[in-house]
């Protein structure tokens, strides 16, 4: 009679750490974390800042439907910083526009040159398409600021 109860205790014993442990992961994995968009070099207190926050290369750095976030504020002269709050550790790469006309796109001339001001997290430089998102790829595991200077 002893020995089954102390099979039972122990059993619940390894049930509940297991449990808690299972708990204590999820928790973790969940945790959230701040990130901070310091923008430098707005033309203008024209239209919108458009901010595009990707977790992986589908959809980089055009496709709203396929960006985690598709956040637009009213644009501001010079400085402009934006918190992105709730975010779950893990890579993420931002585009940004100054958006002049608020369409929700990067406008460009008849060669394919932007028309309006752009810039990624680590400001990679590029002409006439995106850069690998590689190239702006950045990880978050904590609350973070970026600084992102407009082209």
């Amino acid at each position: 009679m002893f020995s089954v109860s102390w099979r039972r205790l122990a059993f619940t014993i390894f049930v509940m750490l297991t449990a808690s442990f299972a708990v204590a992961q999820t928790a973790e994995a969940t945790k959230c974390c701040t990130l901070t968009i310091v923008v430098e070099g707005m033309s203008s207190d024209e239209g919108n800042l458009g901010v595009l926050v990707f977790n992986g290369p589908k959809g980089w750095a055009e496709d709203r439907q396929a960006a985690l976030k598709d956040i637009a504020v009213p644009a501001v002269k010079g400085t402009q910083t934006l918190k992105i709050p709730d975010l779950p550790p893990g890579t993420y790469a931002v585009a940004l526009i100054h958006d002049l006309n608020k369409n929700h796109k990067l406008d460009k001339n008849f060669v394919g040159y932007p028309k309006e001001q752009w810039g990624m997290s680590n400001n990679p430089h590029a002409t006439l398409k995106a850069p690998p998102i590689e190239k702006s790829q950045f990880k978050l595991d904590k609350d973070m600021d970026i600084h992102i200077k407009l082209q």
